[in-house]
């Protein structure tokens, strides 16, 4: 499902997963506060969450999905 996010919204996601506050992402990226925001008000609305709880528990469930290795058929 965040394969719907653009590289950024995916970038400041991920950042909110790791417990990052608006203030710091935006540092973090050089980009301002406000830009964080419309990033977040885009990815909640893109994979129908309401918080960045729900968001940091997706992101995390979908790091841990992409590490863990294939099953074999």
């Amino acid at each position: 499902m965040t394969e719907t996010l653009t590289r950024r919204e995916r970038q400041v996601a991920e950042a909110v997963a790791r417990g990052l506050s608006n203030k710091e992402i935006a540092a973090e990226f050089g980009i301002g506060a406000e830009t964080v925001k419309k990033h977040l008000s885009t990815i909640y609305s893109k994979l129908a969450m309401t918080g960045r709880v729900m968001l940091a528990v997706h992101i995390a469930r979908s790091i841990d999905a992409e590490q863990r290795p294939a099953a074999a058929s």
